[in-house]
């Protein structure tokens, strides 16, 4: 899986073709789907992040 600042990266490059009015219908499809691939990693790149962050702080601050 690639780096999150990749992940966005790409995301935002995506977003930049699709706002072009050059893109065929075909194109804008194929790049709309990789679009949403990408954010879902994205997402659960930041899921699983969020929970090393809360065991960290279960494990400095336990109840």
């Amino acid at each position: 899986m690639p780096e999150f600042s990749k992940q966005l990266e790409r995301l935002e490059a995506i977003v930049r073709r699709l706002e072009a009015e050059d893109l065929d219908l075909d194109e804008a499809l194929k790049l709309f789907e990789e679009g949403v691939e990408r954010l879902r990693a994205a997402r659960e790149q930041l899921a699983q992040a969020e929970l090393k962050v809360k065991k960290v702080l279960e494990i400095e601050s336990p109840s």
